[in-house]
C-alpha cells in the first residue's frame, strides 16, 4: 500500500481517506536577534508575540472578530506587566532616552484600548487594520526601540 506524499495531509488506515490538515505558520516568530540581552524580558517579549500570534489564528484568519475579546485582555494585562518589568530595568540601567520609551509604552496600551473598543462594535475590518498596526508596532519596538537600553 502507498501512501500519499502530500504536505499538509493525513492518511486514515482504517478508512483509506486522506484528510486535509491546515498548517500554520507563527505571524511573529522569536528570532535570537531580538534579544535584549536579559533572559527575563526576552521571555516577555517572546510571550507578547504568542499573544499576537493567537490573536491572529483564532480570529483573524478565521474571520471571528467576535472572539478577540479574551485576548485583548490578556494582551492588556501582560504588556501592562511587560512594561513596568522593562522601565524598571531601564531606570535600573539608566537609561537616557526612558522617558521617550515610556511614552511609547503608553501608546500602545491607548491603542490596544481603542482596540478592544473596535471590536465591540463588531467592526471586522477596522478590527484587522487595528490589530494590523499593533503587531507593527510590537515588531518595531523589540527590534528597534528596545535594542537601544541594551548598548
Amino acid at each position: 500500500m502507498s501512501f500519499p506524499e502530500t504536505p499538509g495531509s493525513s492518511f486514515n488506515l482504517l478508512t483509506g481517506q486522506c484528510k486535509r490538515m491546515e498548517i500554520q505558520m507563527p505571524l511573529f516568530k522569536w528570532y535570537k536577534k531580538y534579544s535584549v540581552s536579559n533572559k527575563e524580558l526576552d521571555e516577555h517579549h517572546k510571550t507578547l508575540f504568542d499573544i499576537f500570534n493567537r490573536l491572529y489564528d483564532n480570529c483573524l484568519a478565521h474571520d471571528k472578530a467576535h472572539c478577540i475579546d479574551p485576548i485583548i485582555d490578556e494582551l492588556k494585562a501582560y504588556s501592562s506587566y511587560h512594561f513596568t518589568a522593562e522601565e524598571q530595568h531601564m531606570r535600573t540601567k539608566g537609561y537616557q532616552e526612558i522617558d521617550k520609551h515610556i511614552s511609547a509604552h503608553r501608546g500602545f496600551t491607548q491603542r490596544t484600548l481603542h482596540l478592544q473598543q473596535v471590536a465591540g462594535k463588531d467592526e471586522p475590518e477596522a478590527t484587522r487594520e487595528l490589530i494590523a498596526f499593533l503587531g507593527n508596532w510590537l515588531l518595531h519596538h523589540v527590534i528597534e526601540e528596545d535594542k537601544k537600553y541594551t548598548v
